[in-house]
């Protein structure tokens, strides 16, 4: 069966983590920690980001502040209803999720994965420079360690190179807020991970207002941790951290 990229929503107890995908992915990467979550009791909810899931002309004209509307929608409705809300998510999802947490003060937790605090692309410092004159540029190669990781998302094959700079805006605005999240906060990243630059989860670390910052790093990953070789040990140490809320 091909993947598909629809959001999804799996029903739980009391606690619902929303979970979200990173730039020009989907739902599905999240999937396999979703399930692991739910099977434990907790709920989860996995939305698709506004440009993502169709094709990536629709990505072009995206602004950042339509995925935050989106977040702070759902977020709201689980409040509404009386849950208790974590929020997650995997490298601009991880982004969008310290953004939450920054804006809800009753978010009780923020899961960051493989966050870009600083990106790793060597093609970041000339990327307004790139949106100039490429609508679009090819999406950096896969580091996937398990090689049937790649059955197990949907993703778009390039970047839209304006769109780009404004999640590189995005990055650089949440670094200089860092020190105003509160709630604890879970970082898993993987030292072969060549998307994000290690010294921008160091700085999240240090820069941090968290009072509780739990850290786990990983070996046998690539960038996309919650669908790679190692994603039933970031699934496992999220449960840990949950359970210790």
């Amino acid at each position: 069966m091909e993947p598909t990229p629809n959001p999804f929503s799996l029903p739980g107890g009391p606690v619902t983590v929303v979970l979200i995908h990173g730039f020009t992915g989907s739902p599905l990467e999240l999937r396999p920690v979703a399930e692991a979550l739910q099977a434990e009791g907790y709920g989860v909810e996995a939305p698709l980001l506004a440009g993502h899931g169709t094709c990536v002309d629709d990505l072009m004209s995206i602004l950042p502040s339509q995925w935050m509307e989106q977040i702070d929608s759902l977020i709201d409705q689980l409040v509404q209803r009386g849950q208790r809300v974590v929020v997650g998510g995997l490298s601009l999802g991880s982004i969008l999720a310290l953004q939450a947490g920054l804006r809800w003060p009753t978010v009780e937790a923020v899961l960051a994965y493989s966050p870009p605090i600083v990106s790793g692309d060597p093609r970041a410092p000339i990327a307004p420079l790139l949106a100039r004159v490429l609508p679009s540029v090819q999406r950096a190669a896969d580091d996937f360690v398990d090689p049937d990781t790649a059955g197990r998302i949907w993703t778009y094959e390039r970047w839209p190179s304006r769109c780009s700079v404004r999640v590189l805006d995005l990055m650089a605005s949440t670094r200089r807020h860092l020190a105003d999240l509160r709630q604890p906060l879970l970082v898993i990243a993987s030292n072969r991970d060549r998307v994000i630059a290690r010294r921008g989860v160091e700085l999240l670390l240090k820069r941090t207002g968290s009072d509780r910052v739990v850290m786990h790093w990983l070996e046998r990953s690539g960038h996309l941790i919650t669908a790679d070789a190692q994603w039933q040990t970031v699934a496992d140490q999220t449960l840990m951290f949950l359970q210790s809320l």
